[in-house]
């Protein structure tokens, strides 16, 4: 079913977490030039909203940040770089075509009024906006739709945080739909690519809006496809009562003889017709328990990791990918054990240190 969120004026969303570092100085630097920030564009009047970093952690995964990204339209760039001037910034015009920089305290404001794709600051935009608490000022937020969208397009080889970033948002955010269709249409093979990778990794997407965006892109031919599919649908729905209660007696029977493959005397001969059926029976319930573990691994406090590969052959599952510290990968191999107590966990994440960020995060 389609959500039937509407648009909505400017609304409060969770708090934006602290800066995460260690470093106590840098953190009330960077809080000090992004009140500062804040102050000098209220100031200007001009109409803007933060990306990055910033709004990303507020509306998706928690993750640290050193520079502050201004999103605002073209017309307005120079007012915002003149007004972060006035309020004691070291200015630059670093692009003229899409970007402009201000520096304080050691701390960079990128001021972007073209991302990557030709997304510009539009109405449609500003009236989506939506806001987050952060040390208890209220700060500006484009829309995760939108925020998503331009993740999306600005993902690179040299920028894979950008993708990451997309797939936090549609695992954590409430997403408008309707709306991320409408956005999308400015880069569809971006958009869906990303949707059909959140699928794969069991991050819920709709499949109307996978379909939507797909014949955006192939029209007539996928209507062909799907009024075959909709003809097949309703021959299916016209199946009669009796041929109903014979469907799932064999969906029964299918379970039943499930468990004993799993647990019973090898099949004989005269059963071995259906060998292949049960394994397929046994592979989707494999997949699902999987996925379940992986939901639990992207959501447990412990963990909040949504780019771990679990792969289950016979009792032994074996666990892959990145993780930042090590007590975060001694946490996911505990839960992985918690869910599946009899199987053999192999625990190959690798623990990597966090390296400094480059000074713009690139958006074009």
């Amino acid at each position: 079913m389609r959500s039937a969120k509407t648009a909505q004026p400017v609304q409060p969303v969770q708090e934006v977490k602290q800066l995460a570092t260690d470093d106590s100085e840098l953190a009330a630097r960077f809080n000090r030039v992004l009140e500062a920030t804040v102050e000098a564009m209220e100031r200007s009047g001009v109409r803007y909203a933060f990306i990055g970093g910033i709004a990303s952690g507020g509306l998706g995964r928690p993750r640290s940040t050193r520079d502050i990204d201004l999103f605002v339209r073209p017309e307005d760039a120079d007012v915002t770089l003149r007004s972060l001037r006035e309020s004691g910034f070291e200015t630059e015009k670093t692009d003229p075509a899409w970007l402009f920089k201000g520096f304080k305290e050691g701390i960079l404001v990128d001021v972007i009024f073209k991302s990557k794709g030709e997304i510009y600051l539009d109405q449609e935009m500003l009236r989506r906006m939506t806001t987050a608490e952060f040390h208890g000022r209220r700060l500006k937020l484009i829309s995760p739709e939108d925020l998503l969208i331009i993740k999306a397009v600005a993902h690179s080889e040299l920028t894979p945080g950008h993708w990451h970033d997309a797939i936090a948002l549609l695992f954590h955010a409430h997403l408008d739909w309707d709306y991320l269709i409408q956005r999308a249409r400015r880069a569809p093979r971006r958009v869906l690519s990303l949707l059909l990778y959140a699928q794969s990794v069991d991050i819920a997407v709709p499949n109307y809006v996978i379909r939507d965006l797909f014949d955006s892109l192939f029209g007539e031919i996928a209507m062909r496809g799907r009024t075959k599919k909709i003809k097949e649908h309703r021959a299916t729905q016209d199946l009669s009562t009796e041929d109903r209660r014979d469907a799932e007696l064999e969906s029964r029977r299918l379970s039943a003889r499930t468990e004993a493959v799993r647990h019973g005397p090898p099949l004989s001969p005269a059963e071995n017709h259906s060998t292949v059926s049960l394994r397929m029976h046994e592979r989707a319930t494999k997949q699902y328990e999987v996925g379940h573990l992986r939901r639990k691994i992207a959501e447990d406090p412990r963990t909040h990791e949504i780019d771990i590969q679990i792969e289950q052959e016979g009792d032994r599952l074996l666990l892959t990918g990145r993780v930042c510290g090590s007590e975060r990968s001694e946490a996911i191999e505990k839960l992985a054990r918690e869910y599946f107590p009899k199987a053999e966990i192999e625990n190959k994440i690798k623990v990597v240190s966090i390296e400094e960020p480059p000074d713009t995060e690139v958006l074009t």
